[in-house]
């Protein structure tokens, strides 16, 4: 198995953990990288979501069973906070696919990842200001046109 990131080793020794009655774990570790197309719509007040696909393109169904453990998604014990994303949920979805060229299914896990930004920064620094600023504007049309303060409001 490869890593996406460079700096990591793929040569790092895996046990495989065989059960008594048949089933396999192999559990490598990596570091994956991936870029996902966002929609800014309601920036900052956005949800993102992006799709993480893993599955076998040389097995077959009957030659590798993948499982989803957790409907719930994957282990989030390791994970850290970010200062611009809160990370709402990660669900996996088990995806079971057929050809026409080929009688096995092929198998797929899924897992969405869903994060909702976090607004404080842009609440203070873009959307507070421009509020004000447009409040201000529209005061100054409130104003008498003859008097000074009319002229200074914007300064």
């Amino acid at each position: 198995m490869r890593s996406a990131d460079e700096k990591f080793d793929g040569t790092y020794p895996t046990n495989v953990v065989v059960r008594s009655n048949g089933s396999c774990n192999y559990i490598p570790p990596g570091i994956f990288k991936s870029t996902c197309k966002i929609d800014i719509t309601w920036f900052p007040f956005d949800d993102q979501k992006c799709d993480l696909k893993f599955g076998s393109w040389t097995y077959h169904g009957y030659q590798l069973d993948l499982r989803v453990n957790s409907e719930e998604g994957g282990d989030l014990t390791t994970y850290i906070p970010n200062g611009e994303w809160d990370l709402i949920g990660v669900p996996g979805v088990r995806n079971v696919r057929e050809y026409a060229c080929c009688p096995e299914p092929y198998i797929d896990i899924t897992y969405t990842i869903h994060i909702r930004r976090r607004t404080l920064y842009y609440g203070f620094n873009l959307i507070i200001p421009c509020v004000l600023i447009s409040s201000m504007t529209l005061l100054g049309f409130t104003l008498p046109p003859d008097t000074g303060e009319r002229l200074t409001l914007g300064e």
